[in-house]
C-alpha cells in the first residue's frame, strides 16, 4: 500500500510517502504565491524518483491545520481533485499539529503553538495515547495578557512550536513558560495516525481564528 502525506507548514509544504509503513519520501518545498503552481510537479517528481506514479497512491493524508488559510485550502483542493471520482484512492484530513507534536519529545499533554500574527499566538491541544499524538479539541487564540492567565496553571503540559515561529511566539508567551522549537515535524506521523478515518472529505480544516470579512 502506498500512503502519501501533504502537510502545509509555516515555512513550506512537507511531503512524505510510505510503502507498507516504510518511508520512501521525506521532502519539503517552499512555495508561496504563484510559485505554488509548481506543487503538483514537485509531488509527481518525488514519486517518480521512487518509480511511482500518481495512480499508485492508495491513500492520502492531508494536514488540515492550524496554518495559512491559503496553503490549507490549496493543498486540500489539489488532493481532493486527484481523488475525486477515483474509487481506488481514499483521503482524509489530519491536523498538522500531530506532525509537530510527534517531532518533539514525548509527553502525555502537548500544546502546539503557532504564530497567530498581530501579536497573538494560536494554541492547539493534544494528548499522547498508544504512542500517537491525538487532538483534544481544545484551541485558543491568545494575546500577551490572555496568554499569561492561560498558561499559569499548565505545569504538566509540554509546549512545542515550529522553529520558524519561535521568535514571534516568544514575544507573546510569558517568559516563565518554556517552549521547545521543532526544526523538523514528523510528517509521516499523519499517515500513521489512527484517530481519524478516511472519509474523503478535506473541507474540515482547522481554523482556530475564523476568517474575518469587513466592508470598506
Amino acid at each position: 500500500m502506498i500512503h502519501a502525506v501533504l502537510n502545509p507548514e509555516p515555512d513550506g509544504i512537507a511531503l512524505a510517502v510510505l510503502k507498507d509503513d516504510v518511508q520512501l519520501v521525506d521532502a519539503r518545498t517552499e512555495m508561496y504565491g504563484r510559485e505554488a503552481a509548481a506543487l503538483p510537479e514537485f509531488i509527481l517528481g518525488k514519486l517518480a524518483e521512487n518509480r511511482l506514479k500518481l495512480a499508485d497512491v492508495d491513500k492520502w493524508s492531508v494536514g488540515s491545520g492550524p496554518g495559512s488559510f491559503t496553503a490549507l485550502r490549496m493543498v486540500a483542493a489539489l488532493v481532493s481533485g486527484w481523488c475525486f471520482g477515483n474509487g481506488k484512492q481514499a483521503c482524509r484530513g489530519v491536523p498538522g499539529a500531530v506532525a509537530l507534536a510527534c517531532g518533539a519529545i514525548e509527553a502525555k499533554k502537548i500544546g502546539a503553538l503557532y504564530d497567530g500574527r498581530n501579536q497573538e499566538l494560536l494554541y492547539f491541544g493534544l494528548k499522547r495515547e498508544n504512542g500517537e499524538a491525538i487532538p483534544t479539541g481544545e484551541t485558543n487564540v491568545l494575546n500577551a495578557g490572555e496568554a499569561k492567565r492561560f498558561f499559569a496553571n499548565r505545569t504538566d503540559e509540554v509546549f512545542v512550536c515550529h522553529l520558524h515561529d519561535l521568535e514571534a511566539i516568544q514575544k507573546v508567551l510569558p517568559s516563565s513558560v518554556a517552549v521547545t522549537p521543532v526544526e523538523k515535524a514528523d510528517t509521516a506521523a499523519l499517515a500513521r495516525n489512527t484517530s481519524v478515518g478516511f472519509d474523503n472529505d478535506l473541507t474540515k480544516l482547522v481554523y482556530i481564528r475564523p476568517a474575518v470579512y469587513t466592508n470598506n
